[in-house]
């Protein structure tokens, strides 16, 4: 008897805990109040994170079809959709060149001699593997969005064409880069999120 009664406590306590998980769940509806749900429950495990089924090659493809407002649980985790909007995704390679173990002077004359040799038919991966400086020495970066990097490394790529090599810096990270743009910017769907462990 003891043990139907623990059983019957451990299943309502669940059922109200999970209740009370989506009670709070459902009058999240933008990105501030998900942010102070994350800062209030720290036993959940909260998280925030933007992500496209279009780039990130491990989310489920029925993704693409979430709307705003819908709760999803997975895995043991519950998602609810804060937003769904459009953005670009970015494709290059690229070489790093870490300013504060190189100087200016240093960097300025590389990245001339890098372009001239990817000019005069080297591949790009052999000039990352010889000269960059993130241990990225297949130098792709593959898919990303907009939002999940720096504005000037951003905007640097979207004035550029496929095909095209060209220089970014980013000097108050000390950061450097010789860039190789390999595919056109394409429009892809941005699903932002809030995560928590736990089923509903």
């Amino acid at each position: 008897m003891r043990k139907i009664t623990l059983l019957f406590l451990i299943l309502f306590f669940q059922n109200f805990y999970s209740q009370n998980i989506k009670d709070k769940l459902d009058k999240i509806t933008t990105i501030e109040e998900a942010e102070k749900f994350v800062e209030d429950n720290p036993e959940l495990i909260p998280e925030v994170f933007t992500i496209s089924p279009e780039v990130d090659t491990l989310v489920p493809a029925y993704f693409i079809t979430l709307k705003a407002g819908n709760v999803i649980s997975e895995n043991g985790n519950t998602f609810k959709v804060i937003s769904v909007s459009k953005g670009k995704a970015l494709r290059v390679s690229n070489i790093y060149l870490d300013g504060s173990k190189l100087t200016l002077n240093e960097i300025n004359k590389l990245r001339p001699q890098i372009i001239s040799q990817y000019k005069k038919g080297t591949k790009f991966p052999d000039l990352a593997k010889k000269y960059t400086m993130d241990g990225n020495v297949k130098a792709d970066l593959n898919w990303f969005t907009e939002d999940i990097m720096v504005p000037e490394f951003v905007n640097a790529i979207k004035i550029h064409k496929k095909g095209e090599i060209f220089t970014v810096d980013v000097p108050e990270n000390k950061w450097y880069y010789v860039t190789l743009k390999t595919h056109e910017d394409k429009e892809v769907t941005k699903i932002t999120m809030l995560k928590v462990k736990s089923s509903l």
